[in-house]
Parts: structure tokens; C-alpha cells; sequence
């Protein structure tokens, strides 16, 4: 289990503090945030805080303050846009809160099938594209009716961007080809994760995105031994070295008959493909403060936070205030 730590938990500056990801150019690989999930109690863990915001702009400043469980909120189109056109979100499943509960929109369409994949295990390729060269995903759902390999745990965002006639193994000996000489085929530059919560209700994933850090690595999370970046309490290398790639409603797909950005799609537990509507960071009722003002030349001080397990701390301003989590972790008991 991971080492507490105290002090200044986190520090945030809204459109100074960058994130970064494997996505962006070389020369514009940093992206400014207006608002970010700053720090995530990790597992087996309580925190209880101050959050001071320092305001010295030279104008007055709104800020939204928000207790989340989520890096990204995903908001399904209408329930009557979905498959089958249902009259409500509640037919389908996406599993809740749990290690296993998944879901992704990264899909590839393929041809020259032979033998059987099993879902769970390891697909391979070569993308000479890359570097390293060798890609692997693990494979979350086949599609076989329409010839389709949903894919989660990518080794790069980018693997499914390839040069030609790329051919998909899996750990068990099954293969597939994608490529120009494969009329139709293609993969999309989609995102992976797990469920926090799935709202039928209002047709919402609460989704932990697995390419987003902060004080924890996300495509660790729910292990409390390695999700934790930090153990050294060193807050400049916790707060400063931030990465996300954003869900968004449109994703690139590639395919050697030019790339397209069709509307995002995730699939659900028994391989409904979700129409995705919008994407958001925070929802209102997640929200502690929703645009408080601060003064220039003045400090806020939030008190009484307190967080258990994989509940985080977002902010949010459109300018340059500061805002800056001095906390205490301490053990909390966990469901056996």
C-alpha cells in the first residue's frame, strides 16, 4: 500500500498549468486547462483539507469547485438516436465501480479472419509508424456478425494510425488484416476506460478515462500498489507533469481510403454501440462552489474538504488564479 502524503497536496493555475498527450505535435505538445481534476484520493484512503484560491489577475474571477468520481463525463444522444431506438437508457448495461468494468471506442473494422479470438486476451501488431514498432491492445468485445475487434488498454493512442497492410494476432494464434489491399477496413483513435458509474437514467457514463494523470496514473487505478505517481511527497512533479486526452463526440478513424472523424461511439456490455452527444468535466450537481467570485488582490479559503476513495477535487476558472489543496492522507478501511 502507498506511502501517505501531506502538505500541499496539489497546485493548479487555470489557462497557465498544461497537460500533455501522446497525441498532440511535437512543436504544440502542452495544453493549458481551464479546469482539471487537480488530485484523486487514492484507494484505501481518506483526505481531509483546505483548497486556498489566490486571485492576483487585476480583475474579479469566477471559480466552480466540484467533488467528481469521474475524468470525463459522457452524455449519450437521445435514448430514441441509440440502436433499436429505445425509449429510455435503462436497456443497456455498462458495468459500475468495478475492476473489470470497462468499456471503449476504439474499434477496428477487419478482413481475412481465420481462427478464434478470445475476448480478454492480447492482440499484437507491427505499426513501423511507432516506436517502438510493436503495438498490442487487449481485446474487449468481437463483433463477429459485422467483422469488428473493440479494443481497450492501447500501448500508444496512436497505434491504430498504420502504414499499410498490417496484420492482428491474437495471444491464442487468431488473425485478422487491415489495409489498403482489405476494402472497408480501418481502426478509430478512440479512448478506453473504466465505468465509474453508468446513470440510465439520463444516459451518462461517468468515465474514468485511462489516459489521464494527475497524482494518480489512471490506467492504474483501483491498484492501490501502482497507481500512485508520487511516493515521495515531492507536490512540484505531482501537480506539474499532468496528461489527458479528452474524450470528445468526434474521433479520427483511420483507413487507407482517407481518415474520417465520424461521431464517437462506446459499447456497452452486450455490444450496443452508445451515440456519445457531448462531453463534459463536471456535472452541476458535483459542484461545491459554482461561480464564486474572487476579488483581485484576495484569497479564498475552501475548508472542510474531505475525500474517500477515488473521489476527486476539480477546479475550474477562466483565468489565472491559483488554487492550491493543502491536505492530510490518512488509512481508510476498504471492502474486503
Amino acid at each position: 500500500m502507498a506511502t501517505k502524503q501531506n502538505g500541499v497536496l496539489a497546485t493548479f493555475t487555470p489557462t497557465v498549468s498544461k497537460y500533455t498527450n501522446e497525441t498532440l505535435p511535437a512543436n504544440g505538445n502542452t495544453v493549458a486547462a481551464t479546469g482539471y481534476n487537480i488530485y484523486t484520493c487514492p484507494g484505501a484512503t481518506l483526505m481531509s483539507g483546505k483548497l486556498y484560491i489566490s486571485n492576483n489577475t487585476g480583475g474579479a474571477l469566477d471559480i466552480d469547485v466540484g467533488i467528481v468520481e469521474q475524468s470525463d463525463v459522457i452524455q449519450l444522444d437521445a435514448a430514441t438516436s441509440q440502436p433499436g431506438s429505445p425509449q429510455n437508457y435503462t436497456s443497456f448495461v455498462l458495468s459500475s465501480g468495478q475492476q473489470t468494468g470497462y468499456t471503449t471506442s476504439i474499434v477496428i473494422d477487419y478482413a481475412s479472419l481465420s481462427g478464434t479470438f478470445v475476448v480478454g486476451e492480447q492482440i499484437s501488431w507491427t505499426n513501423s509508424n511507432r516506436s517502438p514498432s510493436a503495438q498490442t491492445a487487449i481485446l474487449h468485445y468481437h463483433d463477429t456478425t459485422n467483422g469488428r475487434l473493440w479494443l481497450r488498454n492501447m500501448s500508444h493512442p496512436l497505434g491504430l494510425d498504420l502504414p499499410g497492410d498490417t496484420t492482428f494476432t491474437g495471444a491464442g494464434g487468431a488473425t485478422c488484416a487491415v489495409g489498403p489491399s482489405h476494402a472497408g477496413t480501418g481502426g478509430t483513435q478512440g479512448w478506453s476506460g473504466l465505468v465509474r458509474y453508468f446513470d440510465p437514467l439520463n444516459g451518462t457514463i461517468y468515465f474514468l478515462n485511462r489516459e489521464f494523470r494527475n497524482n494518480l496514473n489512471y490506467a492504474n487505478i483501483y491498484d492501490v500498489n501502482n497507481e500512485n505517481r508520487e511516493l515521495g511527497n515531492n507536490n512540484v512533479e505531482r501537480s506539474l507533469s499532468k496528461y489527458w486526452r479528452p474524450v470528445t463526440t468526434t474521433q479520427t478513424r483511420y483507413a487507407a481510403a482517407g481518415n474520417t472523424t465520424p461521431a464517437t461511439e462506446f459499447i456497452d456490455n452486450n455490444g450496443v454501440e452508445l451515440l456519445v452527444s457531448g462531453v463534459s468535466q463536471a456535472t452541476t450537481e458535483q459542484l461545491i462552489v459554482n461561480g464564486l467570485q474572487v476579488a483581485d488582490n484576495s484569497v479564498k479559503e475552501i475548508s472542510g474538504i474531505l475525500l474517500g476513495t477515488y473521489q476527486s477535487l476539480y477546479v475550474k476558472s477562466t483565468g489565472a488564479v491559483t488554487f492550491t489543496l493543502v491536505g492530510l492522507e490518512e488509512q481508510a478501511e476498504i471492502p474486503s
